[in-house]
């Protein structure tokens, strides 16, 4: 998911969400309409899967969901006034808004999921990466153990074919040291 989103983007999401889902609760309509009017407070609207603990947050729902219709968290509290989000966002309007949608197949809709602010920070980014790399390191040095097992087997086929004796106990030693490594 990508960091920035345009407030024409935002808009046109938000048309088309009104346009297709019925909300649970009608004054919402209003809330929404009002930032569509407002070109600043979309700039500072990002919609998001889980509720950050800072700021405020409007969590919507349409009648297809099974969540509440609709609650707002600011300051730590939570409300389900919409008049009261509103009051905050008219006199608040340069304050950051977090959006979090439910609506019925929301998971597949890739108009809202390319909207959706990734919250993963770069910690947990980097934790996740360092794993990915371990594993992938292993993999390919199992790998390369394998190709080299199978290289010293085939040079054992030569060494019996030539009757080189001192050569194949040399090869059979270093695969049964190859063995060794692949089993710890």
């Amino acid at each position: 998911m990508r960091n920035w989103v345009s407030a024409a983007e935002k808009s046109s999401f938000l048309k088309w969400f009104l346009e297709q889902h019925q909300l649970k609760h009608k004054d919402v309509r209003m809330l929404l309409e009002h930032i569509l009017k407002n070109h600043h407070i979309l700039e500072n609207l990002s919609f998001v899967e889980t509720v950050p603990s800072k700021g405020r947050t409007f969590v919507i729902s349409s009648m297809h969901s099974d969540k509440s219709g609709f609650v707002y968290y600011y300051n730590k509290r939570k409300s389900e006034d919409v008049s009261k989000a509103l009051g905050d966002l008219m006199s608040n309007p340069a304050e950051k808004i977090y959006v979090k949608l439910h609506f019925y197949g929301k998971q597949s809709n890739h108009r809202y999921l390319n909207l959706v602010e990734s919250q993963t920070n770069s910690f947990v980014q980097y934790k996740q990466f360092k794993e990915y790399e371990k594993e992938t390191n292993f993999i390919i040095e199992k790998a390369l153990l394998d190709q080299e097992i199978e290289k010293i087997r085939m040079q054992i086929d030569e060494a019996l074919d030539q009757n080189d004796k001192p050569l194949f106990n040399k090869l059979v030693e270093r695969l049964q040291e190859l063995k060794n490594m692949q089993e710890s």
